[in-house]
């Protein structure tokens, strides 16, 4: 992605903030079961609301972790048909691919949008060892899911905008 215009200026920007806040929740995640764990070994019993704050910290990974990962083209891909075309097909290929991932996006977005909103008027919570609310995580998939989705249909603009040839993928691993 061009990161030079306005709008790829502005995906970075909310990308590096979303993914800040996504490293901040790994940060928790690894400090927390480590000292999780220490507790259990030393004491036989568990920090009350680790266990739950671990999963929501997942949730906050993955889905504010989607954005900066496409920020760096860091998706993985299968690219065997990828190399074998013309640089135009695969030009075509990638915005085909990217829109039909922000097709994806956008389909469970609207559902996770709906969720989200009706998650948040009732102040959803669930219970385990501690109650803990859970509204704010649904909010934060159904955002993460529309900024993929505004990502993918920016990438696949680029795509079909791009004028250089595509270069072919250098492999990851040499062969043997």
């Amino acid at each position: 992605m061009d990161h030079t215009s306005r709008l790829g200026a502005a995906l970075r920007a909310i990308s590096n903030v979303f993914g800040a806040i996504a490293t901040l929740f790994l940060l928790f995640l690894m400090f927390a079961i480590t000292l999780d764990a220490c507790v259990r070994f030393f004491y036989q019993h568990s920090i009350p609301g680790v266990f739950e704050m671990s999963e929501l910290s997942l949730v906050v990974i993955v889905f504010l972790g989607l954005g900066w990962t496409q920020m760096d083209d860091a998706h993985i891909r299968v690219t065997l048909l990828h190399k074998r075309v013309p640089p135009r097909v695969a030009q075509w290929m990638d915005a085909l691919a990217w829109l039909a991932a922000a097709a994806v996006l956008v389909t469970l977005a609207y559902p996770a949008t709906g969720e989200a909103l009706e998650s948040v008027q009732i102040r959803e919570f669930r219970w385990g060892y501690v109650e803990v609310p859970i509204w704010w995580t649904k909010v934060i998939v159904a955002a993460g899911l529309w900024f993929g989705a505004l990502q993918m249909l920016a990438q696949a603009g680029c795509a079909l905008c791009r004028t250089e040839a595509v270069a072919p993928a250098s492999p990851v691993l040499a062969s043997h």
